[in-house]
């Protein structure tokens, strides 16, 4: 699967993205904001996060579970609900017919620009297909609202859609139990494209699915994006598939970015000893020595740790790592952490035999 999505360019490779990023992310910060016992309790889950993400270009999101990856994902989209906050900062799309701050729109706007303009796959088809309606109800209830087309016009629309995807037509007759888990999946990208929105946040897709399966529905992701030339939130855990599908890779631990650059980049050239950590996990053709596990476990984002949330796990934290959180710094061009001993000596942070 890798040897063969490696052959396939790159979004960045076929087309260089504009200079104006689609989206903007600036200082956010979004809490879960709870009252037990009478007592006003907080978890930050997304803390103080700034990135960009360029026209035509796949980003992707990795860090392992409760990092915060869908938080934020939720905070971008504009999905939020109590007791998920956002206390500060700002989230702004630069779509062609106009820039929006999505925390700036009333309901009714967002619900215009939702599948027309930002649209999201799901991490489970079965969150997404009502199981006791056919698939042609959930494009109808999707897609209608922001299509001009009605009727059998409709249908022709969504039956074009679905052959340009490689599917067949007919799965609109089928429950969603009457498909595959790989079916279903593909079935929910085609929901989320229907409408060739200008930006795709892909939360998990490929999660439960074998590695064939999973091979198809990235390079249908792929396909997908370079024909419409939307850019694309990519989130998942699996770093090989970050290896082989993003030009931008971002990296969360414990509700903070910790390092961003181009996919190459971190890869060959880790700058946070949790990124290396993650890269050295990855399993190699020949290589027979034992992995060295991540001691500890992510701490609590109701009661951080001070300074840098990484250095109660990390191996190279020095006296500051305890005191200061580190400010995200590009030491690289276009290739930014937030470590003080990177920031201090790059050459110490590699991959973890």
């Amino acid at each position: 699967m890798i040897a063969e999505l490696r052959s396939i360019p790159s979004s960045a490779e076929m087309k260089a993205p504009q200079s104006v990023p689609l989206l903007t992310v600036d200082g956010l910060k979004a809490y879960y904001k709870v009252k037990l016992f009478g007592i006003d309790r907080e978890v930050r889950a997304v803390d103080d996060v700034s990135l960009r993400i360029n026209r035509n270009e796949i980003y992707g999101l990795a860090g392992e579970s409760s990092s915060g990856k869908s938080s934020l994902i939720k905070t971008i989209a504009g999905a939020i609900r109590p007791p998920l906050r956002v206390v500060e900062g700002s989230v702004r799309f630069s779509f062609k017919d106009g820039d929006r701050d999505i925390y700036r729109l009333s309901p009714r706007e967002l619900s215009a620009i939702r599948w027309s303009h930002l649209s999201y796959i799901m991490q489970g088809s079965m969150s997404v297909l009502n199981p006791v309606r056919r698939i042609k109800h959930a494009f109808a209830d999707f897609a209608l609202p922001h299509v001009a087309a009605k009727g059998a016009d409709f249908t022709g629309l969504v039956e074009r859609h679905l052959k340009r995807l490689h599917l067949d037509p007919a799965v609109l007759q089928a429950y969603p139990h009457e498909l595959s888990g790989g079916m279903r999946q593909r079935v929910t990208i085609a929901l989320a494209t229907i409408c060739s929105p200008e930006f795709i946040i892909a939360d998990e897709p490929t999660t439960a699915l074998d590695v064939i399966v999973q091979k198809g529905v990235l390079a249908m992701i792929r396909e997908i994006q370079q024909e419409f030339g939307s850019s694309v939130l990519f989130v998942t855990h699996d770093m090989a598939v970050h290896a082989n599908l993003t030009d931008r890779l971002g990296i969360m631990y414990a509700g903070r970015l910790v390092e961003e650059g181009r996919t190459r980049d971190v890869f060959r050239r880790p700058l946070h000893p949790y990124t290396a950590h993650l890269i050295s996990s990855l399993p190699r053709i020949g290589d027979e020595a034992p992995k060295k596990g991540l001691e500890g476990s992510p701490p609590s984002l109701a009661d951080p740790p001070p300074g840098c949330r990484f250095h109660p796990r990390c191996p190279l934290a020095i006296d500051i790592c305890r005191r200061e959180a580190p400010p995200m710094v590009e030491l690289l061009p276009g290739h930014r952490t937030a470590c003080h001993v990177a920031q201090a000596d790059p050459a110490r942070v590699r991959p973890v035999a």
